[in-house]
């Protein structure tokens, strides 16, 4: 019923570009007419300058109806890549791998350190290849920004590591999942950005093998250009509890 309501309205655009061509007709007509006032004509465009609002206000209105289901069809379409993403790591089992989240301003895709990446190397793990070709199969041109976090534990790289410090580590982790992300991605490489919070900004204490396993992550932000909400409050978000994997 909203998108029939939604389309009875598409008739206003119709409507003002038939008023702007007659209104182009009578200044053509003037121009080839000879004998007609300056005022009579001042007048006829004064006319149509004051009613411009109506045109205004209504193409706004159907602005706002064709944004409305932009909307709401790109979140089903962005439901549905990440339903199927999901359901590839639930085939491969790799649901304790990856924990993805809906956000307020897009998708949340963190993964652990065991899936990507050996203990100290910013080389990714053949399997960290495999999901990540997914990931990028899901980033399209609705998508604003990617911004991926590399994340370490407190315990300082070993002496013979490549990399001078967690702030390093993080850092180079962070770009290969960029790099390898981008070669399926459907947007150009501006829109990528690679952080790295090196030890600093731990989800848990790093006191036991399990929290600092936890702490040892990459987080893969997915920035909507269209979200639910920016453009219809109205639009429902998923309820996340049904999606969320972790």
């Amino acid at each position: 019923m909203g998108k029939s309501e939604g389309n009875s309205e598409t008739w206003l655009v119709t409507y003002s570009d038939l008023v702007t061509l007659l209104l182009v007709f009578f200044v053509l007509l003037y121009t080839l007419t000879p004998g007609v006032e300056d005022s009579t004509f001042n007048s006829f465009i004064q006319y149509f300058q004051k009613n411009s609002s109506f045109f205004k206000e209504n193409a706004v209105s159907v602005q706002s109806v064709n944004n409305q289901e932009e909307s709401e069809e790109y979140t089903e379409q962005k439901m549905e890549r990440m339903k199927a993403f999901i359901d590839y790591l639930e085939e491969e089992k790799l649901e304790s791998e990856v924990n993805i989240q809906f956000t307020s301003d897009g998708i949340k895709i963190t993964l652990s350190d065991s899936l990507t990446f050996e203990s100290g190397s910013s080389e990714l793990l053949p399997k960290a290849k495999e999901v990540l070709q997914k990931v990028g199969t899901t980033i399209d041109k609705g998508i604003l920004k990617v911004e991926v976090q590399g994340h370490t534990d407190n315990v300082p790289v070993a002496s013979t590591s490549k990399h001078e410090s967690n702030w390093h580590l993080g850092a180079a982790r962070a770009v290969s999942v960029v790099q390898h992300l981008q070669l399926n991605a459907a947007i150009e490489p501006k829109r990528f950005k690679a952080t790295s919070f090196g030890e600093y900004n731990p989800i848990t204490e790093n006191k036991t093998p399990q929290g600092r396993r936890s702490n040892r992550r990459v987080e893969i932000y997915l920035r909507d250009r269209i979200t639910p909400r920016r453009l219809n409050p109205a639009v429902s978000v998923p309820d996340l509890s049904s999606i969320q994997i972790n």
